[in-house]
């Protein structure tokens, strides 16, 4: 009895940038997520993420494990209700659960790429509350704003993705490349929330950061690589993590050693074509 998906739907990008996540079933019915079949037709990119899926995320799984453990627990088992029908409804309520945080974080960085680039809150008093601060510290620590949402394709290196932000922070001086990252924080003994950095988010940022240059993105010159952590249980201030420059020539060999593992398992590697940057 197969109860949880194997192999999680991935985002791709044809190589002059455009999204290449869905096709249309071969009876017609609808859109399916496109598979390693489909991208090997017309040379598809995979994602930085999609890369990066190759690595063990334990801080994710373990998430992702307490909440089928708490579904379990907490979800009656009706009457007469056969063990294997109850095991799908477990994994159908720790889905919802995955489900409902990943909606609630794509909500809060549509609100902020829609501030970014006109200015405009929220009208959701849910979004808006955890929005709040993220807009504090945007007025507060962001002298000017670059890209907004954009995709930048490596096709040197075969992969690409779509960036947050690159701006110019006043703390630095300098023009960055920021993801923005929703999460639950916990609170500390002192009960102050603290947000947890995890090993893939600097990789995630350097492959941006050097997709960038190689697209021709000279106008700016980028130098920092930052996280910004939104706390999703209440609207405290974001943190921010300003990932040591000394450290981006092997986060980016880290990176390029996963490529080289993920072009390894899939069998699969992206024939080069022109560097390409896209909003």
């Amino acid at each position: 009895m197969i109860l949880i998906q194997r192999e999680s739907p991935s985002h791709w990008y044809l190589p002059d940038g455009t999204p290449y996540h869905e096709v249309v079933r071969a009876d017609g019915n609808g859109m399916r997520s496109v598979t390693l079949r489909d991208a090997r037709k017309v040379n598809a990119l995979p994602s930085v993420t999609n890369v990066l899926s190759v690595l063990a995320k334990p801080g994710l799984d373990a998430w992702k494990q307490e909440q089928a453990i708490m579904a379990a627990l907490t979800l009656p088992k009706r009457e007469d209700e056969p063990l294997d029908a109850f095991a799908r409804r477990v994994v159908e309520d720790m889905g919802e659960q995955v489900r409902s945080a990943a909606d609630l974080g794509s909500s809060v960085h549509a609100a902020i790429e829609v501030y970014l680039q006109t200015g405009e809150s929220p009208e959701n008093p849910d979004i808006l509350r955890l929005f709040a601060p993220v807009k504090l510290w945007i007025d507060e620590h962001v002298e000017r704003i670059g890209l907004v949402e954009t995709v930048a394709v490596h096709t040197q290196f075969g992969f690409a993705g779509r960036i947050d932000l690159v701006a110019r922070l006043k703390s630095t001086g300098t023009w960055a490349v920021i993801d923005f990252k929703t999460q639950k924080m916990k609170p500390d003994k002192k009960g102050v929330y603290q947000a947890s950095y995890y090993e893939t988010w600097p990789l995630q940022l350097m492959a941006y950061f050097k997709a960038l240059n190689s697209a021709g993105e000279c106008s700016r010159r980028l130098e920092d690589i930052a996280s910004v952590v939104i706390n999703s249980v209440e609207p405290t201030p974001v943190q921010v993590k300003v990932w040591p420059r000394e450290g981006h020539e092997s986060l980016w060999q880290a990176f390029n050693n996963a490529r080289e593992l993920w072009c390894f398992i899939k069998g699969y590697r992206p024939q080069p074509a022109e560097p390409f940057l896209s909003a």
